[in-house]
């Protein structure tokens, strides 16, 4: 037996592979989830290759028809071969669509088969009637040598009690979720047989061009990749001290701060400081757009969008509305790959808050993408928004302190003289720091450690 791509992005990942050929595979779902587009770009990618595929439509609708419907999707290949049964008929007679299905199989030899939809199948037939007409199916579908897909309109629950999960290798169901913003659609396997596949819901999306599969995040360590002694400069000279020389590189760092401490000015002096040295940086951010980044960098001189169009600083701007973290995970690799980003500053991890509700869920998709930039060898710095008063015990909502390499505190404080601004590294691996934390001022030339500490200066 080998294995046979899908033709469907992400969705062979997540299959671990693709799937078995010969093997049959049950896509089940509620309706408008995208069944019957699965099962077809499917059929489609595979007829480009030069396979021939057969799409076995149950349905009131001519060929005619379902061909004008179907040429809609970029994917569609007209050298796809559609038969037509009517729906009221194979419900009062399947066994004379089986046998009618036979024939064009035995004539055709088909190597992928689409049967769309399977349930309504016998539907008007006894339970036990039922199940003796799926296992003759069965028996058919073991002569038949090919790879079929069926589709069936039913609930999660009734998919593992109905017969025809008990005949196909695999189960795939689709739902969606709809609220305010956006409607969030999740593929997920309840059955694989033969394979290493990714268990978990996933998500994806259905545009002009068919089906996008986003495989949930599951970057694990890469322990062959060793740790890095070689220490690299944040583009602030004593908060280089302070941690001991620099950051180390393919580290992950965190600094958490209140609004207006500094975080994004100090992740900006980070980008741009290895752009100066031919490092290409990324910049993930959720809340300030392109623009509004170039317009707060240049009031320090910083010409952030010159070093864009040069291609030395990336920018990738996501609405916390419009987030699908899987999609975005995906992305970010892809664009790491595409320039040889070394490093990136996410700004801040709040953004998952929206996308990502469940607060042990948030603290895994980060940690995953910690590891994936490890993994890439980027050396990485990630903000938090710390509430105002919070104790430093208690960095963030999102319990993000242990998958960190360094943790940095800023916090400001109204005294007689004015807003006092300190910074505390409370966290290095493998590494010595500055104990005590130190007073910084914002500037035109960004942020400006002072060399005394803040009891001193008190």
């Amino acid at each position: 037996m080998e294995i046979v791509s899908t033709g469907i992005e992400g969705l062979d990942e997540v299959l671990g592979g693709g799937v078995l050929s010969p093997s049959t595979t049950f896509i089940a779902g509620t309706p408008g989830t995208g069944r019957t587009t699965l099962g077809m770009q499917s059929l489609c990618a595979a007829a480009k290759k030069g396979e021939k595929v057969l799409y076995v439509a149950i349905s009131p609708k001519p060929e005619s028809l379902i061909r004008q419907i179907l040429s809609r999707f970029s994917f569609f290949e007209e050298s796809i071969i559609i038969r037509t049964f009517n729906v009221s008929s194979v419900e009062r007679d399947p066994l004379t669509m089986l046998v009618e299905l036979g024939n064009i199989v035995s004539s055709l030899k088909p190597d992928r088969i689409l049967i769309d939809p399977v349930t309504p199948i016998g539907f008007g037939f006894p339970e036990a009637e039922r199940r003796r007409f799926i296992y003759s199916l069965n028996a058919a579908l073991n002569e038949w040598d090919a790879v079929v897909y069926f589709t069936g309109t039913l609930e999660s629950g009734a998919v593992k009690s109905n017969v025809i999960s008990d005949i196909v290798d695999n189960i795939i169901y689709l739902s969606q979720n709809f609220d305010t913003h956006i409607t969030r659609r999740y593929i997920e396997l309840m059955k694989v047989s033969g394979m290493s596949s990714i268990q978990g819901e996933h998500t994806f999306e259905i545009g002009t061009d068919g089906i996008s599969v986003y495989p949930k995040d599951i970057a694990q360590a890469d322990h062959s990749i060793p740790a890095s002694k070689e220490r690299i400069s944040t583009g602030i000279s004593k908060l280089d001290g302070m941690l001991g020389g620099g950051l180390f590189k393919g580290s992950s760092n965190l600094i958490a701060g209140s609004t207006g401490t500094g975080k994004t000015v100090i992740g900006l002096q980070f980008v741009i400081e290895g752009a100066k040295k031919g490092e290409t940086g990324l910049i993930i951010n959720f809340e300030e757009t392109p623009e509004e980044l170039y317009l707060h960098a240049s009031n320090f001189g910083w010409d952030l969008k010159g070093m864009e169009e040069k291609g030395k600083v990336k920018i990738i701007h996501t609405l916390p509305s419009s987030l699908d973290p899987n999609k975005h995970m995906m992305q970010l690799k892809k664009t790491i790959i595409q320039t040889g980003a070394q490093r990136i500053f996410l700004d801040a991890v709040n953004g998952f808050d929206y996308a990502l509700m469940d607060p042990i869920v948030r603290k895994e998709h980060i940690a995953a993408l910690t590891r994936m930039f490890r993994n890439l060898g980027i050396t990485s710095l990630l903000t938090c928004l710390n509430p105002e008063g919070k104790e430093c015990s208690n960095t963030c909502d999102i319990p993000i302190v242990t998958v960190a390499d360094s943790v940095m505190i800023l916090q400001q404080r109204l005294t007689s003289s004015g807003l006092r601004k300190s910074i505390s590294i409370i966290k290095m691996r493998s590494s010595d720091h500055v104990k005590s934390p130190a007073i910084y001022e914002i500037t035109s030339d960004g942020v400006v450690i002072e060399d005394i500490t803040l009891e001193d200066k008190i």
